[in-house]
C-alpha cells in the first residue's frame, strides 16, 4: 500500500530533484489543477489519499495521477513515481522512455473561484523552473491541460503567457538547491526536526514504492463531478469517528490493531475485530514485513496503552505511532483495550452532585486539595472501578473452561508464527501506564505458549503495582525476557504533574493514594516505590552492578540516545521524541551514536492536561474548584533545580515577548533566523508568555523594531517579564557621535542589521540603549540576541570584527562586514535623525537589562541547518526547565551545550548582582 505520502517543502523538493536517480527524461511539465476539491475543501493528507483511492480503486490505475501535488499553502505531497509515465491527458502521457512530468495544484482556478496566489504561486512557479532547468527545457515546455483536452484546466483566471513570463524570469534566478530545517511551530530546536538527509532518503523511498509501469493509452484526468463526489466522500468531516479518523486511515491501521473490550474482541464501537483479522496480521501481513525486512531479523513490537483510556484515544495513539516504527523496520502491533473505566468514572462523578459528594461539608469544594480529591475519588468507589480495569487487562490473556481471551488468541497465533519462521523474528513489548498491567499478563501468557523470548520489555510510567510485578513477571527476567527498562519520572516531576489541574500530583500517585484498594500500594512507576524495595534497586542496578534492568529518571541531561527522556507528564512518555528514540534504539540494538528516524512529538515534553481532562467529566463543584485567581505557570522544572516557584499570582505581572527574525535580507541572505524566532515564540508561548508579537523579514524594518520595542519597554509595568529576541546579521559601525571608549581599534558601535539596513538603517547598541533607558522600575527585560556582536548590543564595551570561514555549504556567519559603502550609507542616516546621542557608557554595573548573547564580542555566531546554534543550545536548555534557575547558572548550561571545544561561547552581560536573579521570573519575588 503506498501511502502514507509525503509532504515536502518547496526547498526539500529542490534537492530531491537534484538526487532523484532519473531513468526517463523529462521532456514536458504539465500543470492541472483539482477543481475539486477547493482550497476549502482540502483537508492536508487525507485529500492526497482520497485521489489515490479514487485513481486506484475506482479508475483501475496503478497509483495517483500525478507526480506532485501543491497544497494551498505551497507545500508539495509527492505522488507516483516519477520514473513512471503520468495520467495526464490522453496521448500525452509518454512512456518509460520519456514523458512529462505532471502535477496538480489543489484548488479549483476556474473564474469567481480560488485565486493562484502567494506560497501556492510561488511554489508552482519554482516546480515549473527547476525541472525545466534540470532537463534543460525552454519555459515553453509547461503545456496546460486545456491544450491538450476540453477543460478549463488548470483554470481559466490563469493565464498561460503570464506563467510561462514569470517562469523565464526564474529561470535566471534559481540558485544551487539547499534544504533548510523546517518550520516546526511545537519544537523548539532543530534536534526535534528529522535531519535533512532522512528527509531525502524517505522521500526517495516514497517515490520508489510502486513498480514502474504504463497506464492505458487514454488514460486522462477527468476533473468532473463523479471524480470530485468520490475524493470528496473519502474526506468528508461524515465520515470520521469519533476518534477523527476516517475510514481510509482505519483500514490503513487494519493490519496493526487488536481491538478488545472487557478481555474478548470488540465487536461494536468505532473499530471492530475479528478473528479472522487476527488471522490475516499473522497469515497475510506479517510474512509481507518478514520478506521486505531488511534486518537480520523482524522486530515486532506488541503495544498496550493506559487503562484509563477510551478507544477513540487508543486509536488516536497508534494512528500517530505506527508510521514511524515502520520507518524503523519495526513492525507494531496495537492493543486497544477498552475497559469502561473512564466512562463508569464520569458516571459516577456526575451523580456525585446528588449523591456522595452532597454529605462533605459545604466549604469542601472551596479549597481544593489532593487530600479531598483522594477521598471523593474513594468514596465514588475509585478502587472498585480501577480493579475493574485490571481485570479487563488480565481477562484478555487468559483461557479458562474453553473461554479466551483476544489477547491469549494473539498469544496463539505469535507461537505459531515464531514455530514457522524460527531465526527470523524478534519480539518486545512497550506498556504506557496501566498498559504495564496488561503486559503483566499478556508477556506470560505468551511465553507459556512457548513463545520463544521477548527480547526486550518497555514501561512508560508504569502504573502496574510491585507485587503484581514481582508475581506476574519479575521471575521471568532472564527467563523468557533478555531485557527490561522502565521510563519513569523523578519524585519531583511526579509530584509537579498534575491530572486536569484538580489533583495536583500525577496519575501514579492518584493511583497510590486512592485508586488501588490499599493505601499507598507500592506503584513500580514510582521512584519512592523503587527506591525503597531492596529486590527492585537489585533488579535495576540502583547501586549495584551488573543488573539485568534498567530505570531511565525523566527528565535526563541527554536528549538523544538509549538513555534519553524528557516527559513531565504521566501522559506525556509516549509522545516524547527522546523517550520513543530511546525505546525504538534498544528494540533495533543501536548505540547513542547510530542513526534513526527520530520521533517528532507533539507536545515537546512541556505540560499538558492528559488522561482526565478529555476522558472524565468532573463535576461541576471540582472544576470551580481550580482557584480561578490563580495563574499557573506552565514552565517545565529541572530535574537539577527542583521547583519552588511553578505557582505564579496575578499580582506578579505580565509575560511578554518581541521576536525577531530575518532572513531575506535583499543583499545578504540568511536562512535560519525566521525559523529561530518562531521557535521561541513558541516556547515562550509554552511557559505561559501572552502571544509573542514576531517581525519577521520585510516586516523588521529599523522603525517597526524601534516602535515595537519601545512600546514593549514603555508599556510594561513593575512585576512584568518582557523579552527582547533577536536573531539575523550583527556588524559594527563607525561610531559616529563618539561614545564608545577605548583605543582606536574601539571606536566603534555594535550594531543589529535591520531588513532594511543596506541603506544605512542600522539599529546601533546606542539606540537600543535609549529605548532600554525608559525601562520602568522593577520590570525584568532579557534579551537572547543570536548575532555577531550580541553581547554589547545593548550599549557598553566594544570587540573587534572578527573572521569567518565557512567550513560547510550549510553554514554561516550571522555577520556583516561594514563595507565603506555602508559605513557611509550609515553617516548619512545618523545625520539625517536631526539628532545626536550623548550615552555615556557607566559599565555593566549600571545595566537593567540581562543580555544573553550567542557569543563574544570577538567570535562569530553561527548559524547551520536552519538555526542558529545559540538558538539551538539555549532552547535546548529551556526544554530541561528553569524553575529556580538563575541567570547565571542558565549561561553555564547554555556554554556546555555547546561541547568542550566550542567555536563560540554564549555570554551573560548584566549588573553584577543580576547573575542571581532567577531567570525570566518576576523581580518582585527576590524584593520580598
Amino acid at each position: 500500500m503506498p501511502v502514507p505520502f509525503k509532504q515536502l517543502t518547496c526547498e526539500e523538493y529542490a534537492v530531491l530533484l537534484d538526487k532523484f536517480p532519473f531513468t526517463r527524461k523529462i521532456n514536458a511539465v504539465h500543470m492541472h489543477h483539482t477543481w475539486k476539491p477547493d482550497h476549502a475543501q482540502y483537508k492536508g493528507h487525507e485529500t492526497i489519499v482520497g485521489m489515490w483511492r479514487y485513481h486506484t480503486e475506482t479508475k483501475g490505475w496503478q497509483d495517483i495521477a500525478q507526480h506532485i501535488t501543491i497544497a494551498p499553502d505551497g507545500s508539495i505531497w509527492l505522488g507516483r513515481n516519477w520514473n513512471s509515465p503520468p495520467v495526464s491527458a490522453k496521448g500525452h502521457n509518454g512512456n518509460l522512455i520519456a514523458g512529462p512530468l505532471m502535477f496538480g495544484i489543489i484548488g479549483n482556478f476556474d473564474y469567481g473561484n480560488d485565486k493562484l496566489e502567494g506560497e501556492q504561486l510561488k511554489t508552482t512557479l519554482e516546480v515549473i523552473a527547476r525541472v525545466q532547468k534540470k532537463f534543460q527545457l525552454a519555459p515553453e515546455s509547461l503545456v496546460f491541460h486545456n491544450a491538450m483536452s476540453t477543460k478549463t484546466c488548470p483554470g481559466n483566471s490563469i493565464n498561460f503567457a503570464d506563467i510561462v513570463s514569470r517562469v523565464r524570469e526564474l529561470h535566471s534566478s534559481l540558485g544551487k538547491a539547499r534544504v533548510f530545517a523546517r518550520d516546526l511551530s511545537d519544537a523548539p530546536f532543530v534536534e526535534s526536526a528529522l535531519e535533512i538527509s532522512q528527509v531525502i532518503k524517505e522521500a526517495l523511498d516514497s517515490l520508489s514504492r510502486v513498480p514502474t509501469g504504463e497506464e492505458p493509452a487514454d488514460a486522462e484526468l477527468s476533473h468532473d463531478e463523479a471524480e470530485a463526489r468520490a475524493v470528496l466522500q473519502t474526506t468528508s468531516e461524515a465520515t470520521r469517528g469519533p476518534s477523527g479518523l476516517t475510514p481510509v486511515m482505519l483500514e490503513m491501521l487494519r493490519p496493526h490493531l487488536v481491538n478488545l473490550n472487557m478481555g474478548e474482541f470488540s465487536s461494536e464501537g468505532e473499530w471492530k475485530t475479528t478473528r479472522g483479522d487476527i488471522d490475516a496480521i499473522f497469515e497475510e501481513h506479517l510474512p509481507k514485513a518478514l520478506d521486505k525486512t531488511q534486518l537480520m531479523k523482524l522486530p515486532i513490537m506488541f503495544f498496550a496503552h493506559g487503562g484509563l483510556v477510551k478507544e477513540s484515544a487508543g486509536l488516536k495513539i497508534a494512528q500517530k505511532h505506527i508510521d514511524w516504527w515502520l520507518q524503523n523496520g519495526i513492525y507494531p502491533i496495537y492493543f486497544i483495550w477498552e475497559t469502561g473505566a473512564f466512562e463508569t468514572i464520569a458516571q459516577l462523578l456526575r451523580r456525585a452532585r446528588e449523591g456522595a459528594i452532597r454529605a462533605l461539608p459545604r466549604d469542601a469544594f472551596d479549597h481544593t486539595t489532593d487530600l479531598l480529591i483522594e477521598e471523593t475519588v474513594r468514596a465514588l468507589q475509585g478502587p472498585r472501578i480501577w480493579s475493574g480495569m485490571k481485570l479487563s487487562a488480565q481477562l484478555a490473556s487468559s483461557s479458562n473452561a474453553g473461554s479466551e481471551g483476544g489477547a491469549w488468541y494473539v498469544a496463539e497465533k505469535i507461537s505459531q508464527f515464531c514455530n514457522a519462521h524460527k531465526d527470523k523474528v524478534e519480539l518486545h513489548a512497550v506498556g504506557h501506564s496501566a498498559g504495564s498491567i496488561f503486559h503483566c499478563y499478556f508477556i506470560p501468557a505468551a511465553l507459556d505458549l512457548e513463545v520463544p523470548y521477548f527480547k526486550s520489555v518497555h514501561f512508560l510510567a508504569p502504573a502496574v503495582r510491585v507485587d503484581t510485578f514481582k508475581a506476574k513477571l519479575a521471575d521471568r527476567i532472564g527467563k523468557g525476557i533478555n531485557q527490561l527498562s522502565i521510563f519513569t519520572m523523578n519524585k519531583s516531576f511526579e509530584q509537579n504533574d498534575n491530572c486536569a489541574m484538580v489533583y495536583r500530583k500525577s496519575l501514579l500517585y492518584l493511583i497510590y493514594s486512592a485508586l488501588e484498594a490499599e493505601r499507598k500500594a507500592p506503584i513500580l512507576g514510582l521512584e519512592e516505590s523503587i527506591r525503597s524495595d531492596s529486590e527492585l534497586k537489585k533488579l535495576f542496578g540502583l547501586g549495584i552492578p551488573n543488573a539485568s534492568g534498567e530505570v531511565i529518571w525523566s527528565v535526563s541531561l541527554s536528549t538523544q540516545g538509549r538513555n534519553a527522556s524528557t516527559s513531565q507528564t504521566h501522559g506525556g512518555f509516549d509522545d516524547d521524541g527522546p523517550t520513543m528514540g530511546s525505546v525504538a534504539r534498544r528494540i533495533l540494538g543501536k548505540s547513542d551514536a547510530d542513526s534513526i528516524f527520530e520521533y517528532i512529538t507533539e507536545q515537546s515534553g512541556m505540560r499538558k492536561a492528559e488522561l482526565w481532562n478529555d476522558q472524565v467529566d468532573w463535576p461541576e463543584q471540582i472544576q470551580l474548584a481550580s482557584a480561578p485567581d490563580i495563574v499557573v505557570k506552565p514552565l517545565s522544572t529541572s530535574s537539577m533545580t527542583p521547583s519552588t516557584t511553578s505557582i505564579i499570582t496575578k499580582e506578579t505581572g505580565r509575560y511578554r515577548a518581541l521576536c525577531v527574525g530575518i532572513n531575506r535580507y535583499p543583499t545578504a541572505p540568511l536562512f535560519g533566523c525566521v525559523a529561530d524566532a518562531q521557535a521561541w515564540a513558541n516556547a515562550f508561548k509554552r511557559m505561559g508568555f501572552e502571544e509573542p508579537l514576531l517581525l519577521l523579514d520585510e516586516k523588521a524594518s529599523r522603525a517597526n523594531i524601534i516602535e515595537r520595542l519601545t512600546s514593549l519597554v514603555t508599556s510594561s509595568r513593575p512585576g512584568d517579564v518582557i523579552v527582547f529576541q533577536y536573531a539575523g546579521h550583527g556588524t559594527q559601525l563607525p561610531d559616529v557621535n563618539r561614545d564608545e571608549l577605548g583605543g582606536d581599534s574601539a571606536n566603534e558601535d555594535e550594531a543589529i542589521c535591520p531588513y532594511d539596513f543596506a541603506g544605512g538603517a542600522f539599529l546601533i547598541d546606542d539606540d537600543i540603549g535609549e529605548i532600554f533607558n525608559q525601562l520602568p522600575s522593577g520590570v525584568n527585560l532579557t534579551c537572547f540576541i543570536d548575532c555577531c556582536h550580541s553581547g554589547t548590543i545593548s550599549r557598553f564595551a566594544v570587540g573587534t570584527t572578527p573572521g569567518a570561514n565557512v567550513a560547510d555549504a550549510d553554514e554561516r556567519p550571522r555577520f556583516i562586514v561594514a563595507s565603506d559603502e555602508l559605513k557611509q550609507a550609515h553617516r548619512h542616516f545618523r545625520q539625517n535623525l536631526n539628532r545626536r546621542r550623548s550615552l555615556t557608557s557607566g559599565g555593566p554595573s549600571l545595566m537593567r537589562e540581562v543580555v544573553f548573547s550567542a557569543c563574544l564580542s570577538s567570535e562569530v555566531a553561527w548559524e547551520s541547518d536552519g538555526h542558529g546554534e545559540f538558538t539551538v543550545r539555549a532552547l535546548r536548555v529551556l526544554q530541561f526547565g528553569m524553575d529556580g534557575l538563575s541567570n547565571e547558572q542558565f549561561e553555564q548550561r547554555v556554554t556546555a551545550e555547546f561541547g568542550s571545544t566550542p567555536r563560540q561561547h554564549a555570554r551573560l552581560y548584566c549588573a553584577p548582582s543580576a547573575k542571581a536573579l532567577h531567570l525570566l521570573q518576576p523581580l518582585s519575588i527576590f524584593n520580598r
